[in-house]
């Protein structure tokens, strides 16, 4: 299962696994596109822009390369609609041995600062970046266990650890944002040391600055250079992991940086 496969880094992934022959369940917040942004903060001067891409057009590409695919409608705010999604998964293929949480909450709240942040927002970017890839995980865990070789890798952020160098808006990021990453950033730790015993791998995967399509967006709208890179380095990194080897399996439980593990690949005696 990829969450937030329907542009981006969770696109890119779900495409790289097709033609690795993985079957796939797809999530998005909803299936057929025409998404529209809702800003990270309450006044967003790009709220109500749209956004390209959607889960379908995802599944399609996947499709084409030969993979069944299951696309479900998944809502990270509502944990019914979380529920719902992976027992859809689990009623396709039986059980889900891998996890890639990618998904993560976009709307006011996310980048709002400390003094402007009502409670009720910060509350629905936790349960959004925090609480929903757990929800999810409990609920596939038995298939991942049962497996012997479940994987499940937690997109996670800088803003998880680090001190922003500046506030929102100035090259840095809210607090609920770095509240929410900081929490999900822990559960690999927790799921290695629980069931590493079973075969379980688990990773929290820092894809770095990517450029996403709000960033471009932004930055058009701004009149300033986009920067950050492509998902490449992640792709390559998901591959990787899930592939297995031994250097893999040493990171269990680890913080994994996908621009470190990309330049090994491409040069091993860095």
């Amino acid at each position: 299962m990829v969450t937030g496969a329907s542009r981006g880094i969770g696109r890119a992934i779900a495409v790289d696994l097709a033609a690795r022959g993985y079957s796939l369940v797809l999530t998005a917040r909803s299936l057929h596109g025409g998404a529209v942004f809702d800003g990270t903060t309450q006044n967003d001067d790009i709220a109500g822009i749209e956004l390209g891409g959607s889960v379908e057009a995802t599944a399609t590409e996947c499709r084409a390369l030969g993979c069944e695919v299951l696309a479900v409608a998944m809502d990270l705010t509502d944990e019914a609609s979380v529920r719902t999604a992976a027992r859809a998964a689990r009623e396709r293929f039986g059980a889900v041995d891998t996890l890639i949480s990618n998904a993560i909450y976009q709307g006011p709240g996310v980048n709002d600062h400390i003094a402007d942040l009502p409670v009720e927002l910060a509350r629905r970017v936790i349960e959004g970046d925090a609480i929903a890839p757990l929800v999810l995980l409990q609920e596939l865990l038995p298939g991942i266990i049962a497996s012997g070789r479940g994987v499940f890798v937690q997109l996670t952020s800088g803003a998880a650890t680090l001190v922003p160098k500046a506030p929102s808006g100035e090259g840095g990021w809210g607090v609920a944002y770095a509240m929410a990453k900081g929490a999900v950033h822990r559960v690999a730790g927790v799921l290695h040391a629980e069931h590493a015993r079973d075969g379980v791998r688990a990773y929290s995967l820092n894809p770095g600055h990517v450029t996403t399509e709000v960033m471009k967006r932004r930055a058009e709208r701004a009149g300033r250079e986009v920067t950050g890179r492509g998902p490449e380095d992640t792709v390559a990194t998901v591959a990787w992991l899930l592939d297995g080897s031994a250097a893999a399996a040493e990171l269990s439980g680890q913080e994994v940086i996908a621009r470190d593990v990309a330049r090994a690949l491409t040069d091993p005696d860095r």
